[in-house]
């Protein structure tokens, strides 16, 4: 076009080339500044991000150093004491020195039943975090598949929107023209205005669902996130005992719980024996009035006021309390398992038939009763239904598949899987 609006003086061969020169310059810099598509995430991708990446891996590391300071606090052994100390300075007599070194030991044993149960909170700490992790795994994952399930829905609402009005926009003209009546017409134009809501409600649910993805794989703009399109199919269930195995193998709570319950007797264990008094031997240097002797001491500390009495009631409380614990998290992985067990295969009993199949027929049903209905061989009413019958159709299939993805994903839990199997 710039080409052609030049005047007949500056149409010379060469301005013509530093134009089109400009232009494809112009059309370079243009295609540069558009953005690029985001590219699409798959759910082995997110769940790696928000492991990775995002908060739940700090969260994990940060909840393991915690529980395995505290435990290497309690079991540090005790420092050795130097003393080195003068008397009588400045006094007419000669001065004293004096310098002693104390060691203390354990005869009651107290330290290595602190440093035993320091092995068994390294395991609970390990369990913890790889708990932690597994939750994070699983949240993303769960994210991921209503993101998924919302933009198709959403997809679904829109070319339902776009369907009535293509017809209600028919009806209008068929009612000016006396075809149809005024009423039907006006049926139509408030059923396209119900599905243009109900498509902008699907899109502000997609919308949300693609910010909470966002947040956990550590994403600051949603906007920068399109997920792949999954491949629906699903393995096969595990039997019943194959999957109560598995939890009592693999599942991280269940393992942190048990590691805690050792945990605690050993500082029982240790607390109890804090009511006998650690020794201590000292040993050293004194020099006085010109003599160098040495010197030896024991320490004791007797237990007259302070039987440990409090700490040993301390400690047989958090070993009750750790006990409970773990028996509850036994239960409750039993029962997670069985419950997770039959959803899942309840679900694949209802969806036997229901696939993407049975949605195309639904389609051209409804694609029918749109023809039908531009020829007048059908009514309103009908045409409503079969559109009814396609949209509720397609969206029960994305709703049905979101629910026997996230039962899996529930099963997995239960066993104590990753969320996906990522190599």
């Amino acid at each position: 076009l710039e080409c052609r609006a030049m005047t007949r003086h500056d149409a010379s061969p060469t301005s013509a080339l530093r134009v089109a020169a400009l232009l494809v310059s112009l059309a370079t810099m243009a295609r540069a500044q558009t953005p690029s598509a985001p590219p699409r995430l798959s759910l082995a991708e997110a769940v790696r991000a928000a492991t990775t990446t995002g908060p739940a891996a700090q969260a994990a590391a940060g909840r393991r150093a915690e529980l395995v300071g505290r435990a290497r606090t309690d079991a540090q052994w005790a420092n050795p004491t130097l003393e080195l100390r003068r008397e009588n300075q400045g006094a007419p007599i000669p001065f004293d020195d004096f310098a002693t070194l104390t060691v203390p030991i354990d005869v009651t044993g107290r330290r290595f039943a602190l440093r035993s149960a320091l092995g068994a909170s390294r395991d609970r700490a390990t369990a913890d975090a790889l708990a932690l992790t597994r939750a994070a795994e699983y949240a993303t994952a769960r994210a991921w598949w209503n993101f998924w399930a919302t933009e198709h829905l959403a997809m679904i609402a829109t070319e339902r929107s776009e369907l009535t009005t293509r017809v209600a926009q028919l009806d209008s003209l068929r009612a000016a023209e006396g075809e149809v009546s005024e009423a039907a017409a006006f049926r139509m134009r408030i059923e396209a205005q119900r599905a243009r809501l109900a498509a902008a409600q699907a899109a502000a649910a997609a919308a949300t669902a693609r910010a909470q993805l966002a947040a956990m794989i550590g994403q600051p703009d949603p906007a920068r996130i399109a997920i792949a399109e999954p491949i629906l199919t699903f393995a096969e269930l595990p039997t019943l005992e194959a999957a109560l195995a598995a939890a009592e193998r693999d599942r991280p709570d269940l393992a942190a719980a048990r590691a805690a319950e050792r945990a605690a007797e050993r500082r029982r264990v240790a607390e109890s024996r804090g009511a006998v008094p650690d020794v201590g031997l000292s040993g050293g240097y004194k020099g006085t009035g010109g003599y160098a002797t040495a010197q030896f001491g024991l320490v004791l500390t007797p237990p007259l006021l302070n039987l440990n009495g409090g700490n040993r009631e301390r400690t047989a409380g958090e070993l009750l309390t750790a006990t409970a614990d773990r028996r509850m998290t036994e239960l409750r992985v039993a029962t997670e398992v069985r419950a997770a067990l039959a959803s899942a295969e309840a679900l694949d009993a209802g969806a036997a038939g229901f696939d993407g199949t049975f949605v195309a027929q639904a389609g051209i049903v409804a694609n029918a009763a749109e023809a039908a209905y531009r020829e007048g061989a059908s009514s309103l009413v009908e045409l409503l239904d079969a559109f009814r019958a396609a949209t509720d159709a397609r969206a029960d299939y994305v709703r049905g598949t979101l629910d026997r993805a996230l039962v899996r994903l529930d099963l997995r839990r239960a066993i104590g899987a990753p969320a996906v199997e990522v190599p």
